[in-house]
This record gives structure tokens, C-alpha cells and sequence, in this order.
């Protein structure tokens, strides 16, 4: 099995010195963020994963304008047009899977379909550079059935996200659900009242169903997490805060 974790995890790092954290803790790859949030050197990431023996899983697009693809608005076409960027940058450093949300909160579904118009145009991007997508849950979760419904692509694929699950759809078993699709986790804890990204077994998402689902689907990608250092802010060396991360990626799976 291999752990991976995602490229920011709280601490006051630059990119290349988080890499080496990672590394040096004992986890064997990194996901990344694909967009200049926080980092602006974000392209500079895989020589960094490199430099420290880290494999590169996957990268996230962009998320912040994830509604806008439903709109039949020019900030729509340039949303659709930077992720197919992304999955072009993807096939240049030679990362295999782009994770993308399908909308930001819970926006109810739209009436029309732009939206599908436009994730056909991704996935027809994805296909022809090879590389695949794996759509995340966030918000409201009728978007990841209406896309599976509407899009037929050996390239689409899911994106678990257990934090995003208990935190806006207590009510759904989204392994269940689109476990066949499974290729990436976000893994990650919360109380339910908030989307915290703490780390498993800190809040109340239920850990051995997950596990469980995870042996039975069975799942034979990175046990992923995608968390930050929350209430353990008290550890002032992010080593030992990403050995006991990575101790607890281990009781998962």
C-alpha cells in the first residue's frame, strides 16, 4: 500500500522544504494543487516531489470558480478552458489524474445543460491526452450522479472525499455508490458542523465503514490524505506532525 498526502498540511514551509517533510516522515508521493492559491511556483511541484523521492498521484484543478461551469457565461467557457489546461499541463509533467470539483456548496442542479456540454469538452481534452479525471464530491452530491449519468468516458473516474462527504452529505454512502469508479481519496476528518480537513480519527466520520467499503471494493490505489494540522498546532515540527499523520493513514487501510 502507498501513503500519500497533500502538498500543504498547515506549517509555515516553502514548497520545497514541505516535500522534504513529507519525504523524511515516511510517505511515499504527494497530491498537489494545481493553481497559484497559495504557491506560485505550483509548476515548479513535480521537480520538487522529485528532487525528494516522492511520487506525484494526482494534481486538484482549480476550484474556487467550479459553479461558474454551469453557466452559459463567458467565466464559464475561460472556467472549462483553464481546466483543460490543467489537463494538458497534467500530460506535460507527466501526472496521471486530474481531480475536479463539479460545483462549490449546494447549489441545486441547473435546468439546462452547459455544464455537461462543457465536462464532454474535458473529457474529450482528457482522452486525447491521455490522462484521467477524477471527479470529486464537495457539495451537493447530485452533481457526481448527473455527471456519471450524462458523460461516458473510460477517462472519468471518482474522487472520494470523506470529509466533504460527512460534512455536506452525512445522509449518502458515496463509496457505495460509485465505488467502481474509485481512483483517488481526499481523506480527511471533521465534527460535521465544519469542513476542518483535520486529520482521521479526530472528528466523527465513521473510519471502519470507510475501511471496510475500501477492502470490499477493493481499492488498490494511495490511501490519500488531504489534511491540515489542526488541533495539533502544539507540535511545532512538521516531521512528527506527518509521522502521526501517516500513522494514521495506516489504521485506515
Amino acid at each position: 500500500m502507498k501513503y500519500t498526502i497533500v502538498d500543504y498540511f498547515g506549517y509555515d514551509l516553502s514548497p520545497r522544504e514541505r516535500m522534504k517533510a513529507i519525504k523524511q516522515a515516511g510517505f511515499d508521493g504527494v497530491i498537489l494543487l494545481w493553481a497559484d492559491y497559495f504557491d506560485k511556483d505550483y509548476k515548479d511541484f513535480p521537480k520538487y516531489a522529485e528532487e525528494a523521492g516522492l511520487f506525484v498521484e494526482n494534481a486538484h484543478a482549480p476550484y474556487m470558480p467550479a459553479n461558474t461551469i454551469w453557466k452559459d457565461t463567458v467565466a464559464g467557457q475561460e472556467y472549462t478552458d483553464q481546466i483543460i489546461q490543467c489537463i494538458a499541463d497534467c500530460a506535460q509533467y507527466m501526472i496521471p489524474t486530474l481531480v475536479v470539483h463539479p460545483i462549490n456548496g449546494v447549489t441545486p442542479l441547473p435546468n439546462d445543460h452547459v455544464g455537461i456540454e462543457r465536462f464532454q469538452r474535458i473529457m474529450d481534452a482528457a482522452e486525447r491526452y491521455n490522462i484521467n479525471i477524477a471527479i470529486e464530491n464537495q457539495g451537493n452530491p447530485a452533481y457526481i450522479d448527473f455527471v456519471f449519468k450524462h458523460i461516458q468516458s473510460e477517462k472519468l473516474h471518482f474522487c472520494f472525499d470523506s470529509g466533504h462527504e460527512k460534512y455536506y452529505s452525512p445522509q449518502c454512502d458515496l463509496l457505495n455508490l460509485y465505488g467502481d469508479k474509485l481512483i483517488a481519496l481526499h481523506l480527511h476528518d471533521n465534527n460535521g458542523k465544519e469542513d476542518t480537513h483535520a486529520l482521521p480519527f479526530t472528528g466523527c466520520v465513521d473510519w471502519s465503514r470507510i475501511t471496510n467499503k475500501l477492502k470490499e471494493i477493493p481499492y488498490k490505489g494511495a490511501i490519500a490524505l488531504e489534511t491540515l494540522n489542526k488541533g495539533f498546532e502544539h507540535i511545532k515540527d512538521p516531521v512528527e506532525f506527518l509521522q502521526i499523520a501517516l500513522e494514521r493513514a495506516k489504521r485506515i487501510l
